[in-house]
């Protein structure tokens, strides 16, 4: 029991805020940016924290049958929120650029004096010049 609850107190507590946090980003952070499936998301997670408190409540009570229910409530609020964000793929999304993607990206909106301007600093501060 212990083991579930420093799961139940400590990583699917963790879980909660950046959940919501992710779905705020999305969401613009106070912008007029409008996702369609940023409320599903956050339905999703609020149904996590109430699942999760109900988990911390029935490891108290060392009541197996509710906290497994708990547990599967958990899997399927979290499987939903990943769905909906398209977060499915490899490393949780498989859709985060690469480094040389975004050097690809660069290249094309703002042409190579980016990248070169880039590369002169990178070549001062690596000789110690300001």
């Amino acid at each position: 029991w212990e083991s579930v609850r420093n799961f139940a107190t400590v990583v699917a507590d963790d879980t909660i805020l950046p959940l919501k946090l992710y779905v705020s980003s999305l969401s613009g952070g106070g912008t007029n940016v409008k996702v369609g499936f940023a409320g599903n998301m956050m339905t999703a997670a609020k149904q996590f924290e109430k699942n999760q408190a109900l988990l911390v409540k029935a490891v108290d009570k060392k009541d197996g049958s509710k906290s497994s229910a708990a547990l599967e409530s958990m899997a399927e609020a979290l499987l939903t929120y990943r769905t909906e964000g398209r977060l499915l793929g490899p490393d949780g999304g498989g859709d985060i650029p690469s480094v040389d993607e975004i050097r690809r990206s660069t290249k094309r909106f703002r042409g190579e004096a980016f990248e070169a301007k880039i590369k002169e600093r990178d070549a001062r501060v690596a000789s110690g010049q300001k």
